[in-house]
């Protein structure tokens, strides 16, 4: 719905899931707030009405997947779900918290660019349900990229589906990067989770996404982070 990568949305912007649940909508992060009309665009452009968005669910609390919150609260009736602990730094974290002044110093925004903070609606914790329509997103708490990262499993139609945010990505990639909150150590001892999982569907955060024998990809970031080499990041170049 959203995405930088394939211009679907502002630059700034990660990749942006809309979901469908019988006659509720949700999206999956909110690109970084820079550009929301687009979103709204793409909504109406596949025949849906983006008021009938009711929760937006945020993987972490970097601007690129949560900054876009508070401009789709002013337009729309949502709520605002985040991981645990993430609400903090979405509400009123300092740019050095968010990782943002770095990422500034390292061109991914401009310089000009300011976080727009909002309260969170609802917080969610590890193995926690979060129900739109008639599904429900199983919420795994993965700490690495930030301390507060989480990605969400959905089971529909016959497919499992996950949305890993920065967690890892197509080919076993992972988003350990220079920014406060992000450890290795908090990979090793947390990518486990993702095991054993049956994925069909890999759909991350940034880069392009899995639509089938998405599971393999992670796998290949468990092993990974099992051995001494310090695995790929999907920031690489």
């Amino acid at each position: 719905m959203g995405s930088s990568k394939y211009g679907l949305s502002h630059p700034f912007d990660c990749n942006v899931y809309l979901l469908k649940c019988k006659d509720e909508l949700a999206l999956i992060d909110s690109g970084a707030g820079v550009e929301i009309k687009s979103l709204f665009e793409n909504i109406t452009n596949d025949g849906l009405n983006p008021e009938k968005v009711r929760k937006v669910i945020v993987t972490h609390s970097h601007a690129d997947h949560a900054g876009g919150c508070k401009k789709l609260k002013e337009k729309i009736d949502c709520k605002v779900y985040a991981p645990a602990g993430a609400d903090k730094l979405i509400e009123k974290g300092t740019d050095e918290e968010l990782g943002l002044s770095i990422a500034k110093k390292s061109g991914l925004y401009s310089e000009d660019y300011e976080y727009p903070h909002i309260k969170v609606d609802e917080t969610v914790k590890d193995n926690e349900i979060i129900r739109i329509g008639d599904s429900k997103l199983i919420t795994i708490h993965i700490p690495g990229h930030t301390k507060y990262s989480c990605c969400f499993l959905l089971e529909k139609n016959d497919h499992r589906i996950i949305f890993t945010g920065d967690t890892v990505f197509f080919n076993g990639e992972i988003g350990l990067i220079n920014c406060p909150g992000s450890s290795l150590s908090d990979y090793r001892e947390n990518i486990g989770k993702l095991s054993n999982l049956s994925i069909d569907i890999l759909l991350p955060g940034h880069r392009i996404f899995v639509l089938r024998g998405g599971q393999q990809h992670i796998d290949k970031a468990v092993e990974a982070l099992g051995k001494i080499a310090v695995p790929s990041c999907f920031l690489r170049g």
